[in-house]
């Protein structure tokens, strides 16, 4: 029976089983884990489900293995039972349905966006054909979602090598003409994996049938189409769908009518959805008629013209002896307050502002609105620090664009201080669109190529002069700094050294690195920062104990700060015998800028 459903496939309209992940989350008190543990945690729910889809009209029903890979495991603690959870997978799926129903089993991409490149092809395979070969059970392979090249080559590869029919679907690939060219790409990958049929799944049901429409000119194989039940919205805390079942089946219709071989549903859609779906559709036939042509477009090109010169990298280029200082965006200041503070410490002849992101979890002013002022007003480069644990993908590109937009030039790529470090930390979550400075560094210089993420086209593409941060000279920190210029890194701020062997150490580790280093130094305004800092509270942030130690000798509030910039200046001036550049971050207290101004002075003019 099995067999006979599957030479069906292209001639009578099947029904495929809807959403597994939105209905599990829903019912399941899961958190942010994968839903797919519930094939171990709480298999009677996910067989329940999978039985009312088939109750439904499901003639094919979709594991809950969509995520089911090692990597996404590994950061829930489960890698170590990929295999079982796939297995139960598919075996949860068998039992509830019947010997008329088919079972795809669900393989989704691994979603590593900018991390893509620090995988090689063989280990991306390898990811897939681990999570493939515990699916052998199934009648065939669903790769669904699917948007990038080189992922949809491994899966296809991995699908291949476990001997299964394979269905392969296009995720969304976003909006402009570029869409269809990603889509060729998609759809020949396909062709050549010799895969049983290709498809379309997780849009909006209007907008699915103009890929459907698209897809169905452009291949001889079935065609299968998953839409969402619309668009999410939040009503009382509640994630809603604005498709109701009825209007679910009107859009299976449509889809019928293009020439789709199965009809399933995706994001918010339940059994009452597929039952619609079922009831509308019937035993209907496939049908193939000409289709309306969907021209592939080209990219678009840059519309804007780039400036020729970017004046922060021209500045780095320089050779001469440069000081960076570090001006905070203090929330408890105005920002008329911090410019006229930044002053003092521009006319001491500093020759690069830069701002902090939100350092140590605590709220301040917005640092590139802080950056660009200071710019404007006092006519000096200024570099905005960027972190990418507050802000999902949508904002970063946007804040990203609205930094070239406001004039800045030059940008710190940093992952950020976690928000459970700082003051908001019960209220505040760390965003994981984009897990490292590496990878900003990556959606950088796609966005100078005059791409964003997805490939869609961007006009006046910004030629950010990128920096980074290093902390220790320890094999695992060079490493990772080496990742960083490779991903575009032109310069690098440290951590703050507080000796000077500390420095030279590393001074040493770097000394083969083609990047521009400007070594940080700290000032320590009183025995108690010291010891705070020495804590280690602050990832990164090294103070050795006989730093501490010295401010015992003083007693007074003004001793020990006075002895703190006396340290900082021969610090600093001792690194600038020799050194390129020096990252000056200010001191603490109502004195900052004065201070700051003060060493700048004593490094630059010597007093």
């Amino acid at each position: 029976m099995i067999n006979s459903i599957m030479n069906q496939l292209g001639g009578t309209v099947l029904i495929g089983s809807g959403a597994i992940g939105t209905c599990l989350r829903g019912i399941s008190p899961m958190g942010e884990e994968p839903v797919e543990l519930l094939n171990l945690r709480q298999p009677e729910t996910v067989k329940i489900l999978h039985a009312a889809y088939r109750a439904a009209g499901s003639q094919i029903l979709v594991t809950n293995t969509f995520a089911a890979n090692s990597l996404v495991l590994d950061d829930a603690g489960a890698a170590g039972s990929c295999e079982e959870i796939n297995r139960a997978g598919v075996a949860l799926a068998r039992d509830a349905g019947s010997a008329d129903c088919l079972v795809w089993a669900s393989v989704g991409p691994l979603h590593l966006g900018l991390r893509l490149d620090d995988y090689s092809n063989d280990a991306l395979v390898d990811i897939y054909r681990q999570q493939c070969d515990a699916l052998g059970c199934a009648d065939a392979l669903l790769l669904e979602t699917f948007v990038d090249v080189r992922e949809a080559q491994a899966a296809l590869q991995a699908a291949a090598a476990a001997g299964l029919p394979v269905i392969f679907q296009i995720g969304n690939t976003g909006g402009g003409s570029q869409r269809w060219h990603r889509i060729d790409q998609l759809l020949d990958e396909a062709h050549r994996a010799g895969v049983l049929a290709v498809g379309t799944n997780c849009h909006h049901p209007e907008e699915i049938v103009r890929v459907v429409s698209y897809i169905v000119e452009h291949t001889c194989l079935p065609v299968t189409a998953s839409p969402n039940a619309g668009h999410p919205r939040i009503e009382r805390g509640m994630v809603q769908y604005e498709f109701t079942p009825d209007d679910f089946a009107r859009a299976a219709l449509t889809l019928a009518a293009a020439g789709v071989a199965v009809v399933g549903g995706c994001c918010g859609t339940t059994p009452d959805h597929i039952r619609k779906t079922a009831q509308v559709l019937g035993e209907r036939a496939v049908i193939q008629r000409p289709r309306l042509k969907v021209a592939a477009g080209q990219v678009p090109m840059p519309s804007g013209r780039r400036e020729d010169v970017n004046p922060v990298r021209a500045l780095l280029q320089a050779d001469r002896f440069l000081v960076s200082v570090e001006i905070r965006a203090d929330r408890t200041q105005s920002l008329s307050e911090i410019v006229h503070g930044a002053s003092e410490v521009a006319a001491a002849g500093a020759d690069i502002f830069n701002v902090p992101d939100n350092p140590g979890a605590t709220v301040g002013r917005d640092a590139m609105v802080t950056a660009a002022r200071l710019q404007s007003d006092l006519g000096m480069p200024s570099v905005c620090h960027f972190s990418v644990t507050q802000s999902n993908l949508m904002r970063l590109h946007s804040t990203l664009i609205g930094c070239w937009d406001s004039g800045l030039r030059g940008l710190l790529a940093i992952t950020g201080d976690a928000p459970s470090m700082g003051h908001l930390g019960n209220l505040a979550h760390r965003v994981v669109d984009m897990r490292s400075s590496v990878e900003l560094l990556r959606l950088i210089r796609g966005l100078r190529e005059g791409k964003i993420i997805n490939g869609e086209g961007l006009a006046d593409p910004p030629d950010f002069c990128a920096g980074c941060a290093v902390a220790r000279p320890i094999p695992p920190q060079i490493r990772w700094l080496k990742t960083k210029i490779e991903a575009g890194a032109e310069f690098v701020f440290s951590q703050p050294v507080f000796t000077l062997d500390d420095y030279k150490r590393l001074r040493d580790a770097l000394a083969d690195l083609p990047i521009r280093f400007f070594p940080g130094v700290m000032p320590l305004a009183s025995r108690r920062s010291a010891a705070f800092l020495a804590s280690g509270r602050i990832p990164g942030i090294v103070v050795p104990e006989n730093v501490v130690a010295a401010f015992t000798r003083y007693e007074k509030p003004a001793d020990q700060r006075r002895f703190g910039l006396d340290q900082a200046c021969s610090l600093a001036r001792s690194i600038a015998a020799e050194a390129s550049g020096l990252y000056l971050i200010m001191p603490f207290g109502k004195t900052c800028y004065e201070d700051a101004a003060q060493i700048v002075r004593y490094v630059k003019h010597g007093g």
